[in-house]
């Protein structure tokens, strides 16, 4: 299936998911890549899995960036059945508190990335069975990838 069908196929659920297009000069692969409220990200992470025509079975990463005005969650997701790939992007308006519905229901390889996530970059995920610190201890201050965080000198400096 070609990314236009695949779009094709996801919009005929999701009328108002859009294709991120390439800008000009861009380095990407040949995965679709779109664009996903936090409100219907539950939604459509089902329907990208259980779809038989799409069948996501693989959550490949998930990981975050801190844009200077809003987060960004990132997944990529691959059909190992039809070989599809897809990248779909989550915008995070609220940067005090950050928060997506958790997918490790969907994709149990998504409960460390969120967990690690949440550790590094505060953005909460709901539904999440076990929320807490992956890397850092449980006392720690702040989430020290995200841009506003101020490193404190400790024992090792």
């Amino acid at each position: 299936m070609s990314p236009a069908e695949l779009l094709s196929a996801i919009q005929s659920r999701f009328a108002d998911i859009r294709e991120i297009g390439k800008i000009a000069g861009q380095v990407r692969g040949p995965e679709l890549q779109i664009s996903v409220s936090a409100a219907q990200w539950l939604g459509v992470a089902r329907h990208l899995k259980d779809d038989p025509q799409l069948y996501f079975d693989s959550l490949c990463f998930l990981t975050s960036v801190d844009w200077k005005t809003h987060f960004e969650i990132v997944c990529f997701l691959r059909s190992t059945l039809h070989g599809h790939l897809l990248a779909v992007k989550i915008r995070l308006d609220n940067k005090s508190a950050p928060e997506a519905p958790s997918v490790a229901s969907i994709w149990p390889a998504a409960n460390w990335q969120e967990r690690e996530e949440f550790d590094l970059m505060g953005i909460v995920f709901t539904g999440h069975p076990e929320l807490r610190r992956l890397l850092l201890p449980e006392n720690w201050s702040g989430h020290p990838l995200r841009k506003d965080y101020v490193a404190r000198p400790d024992r090792y400096d």
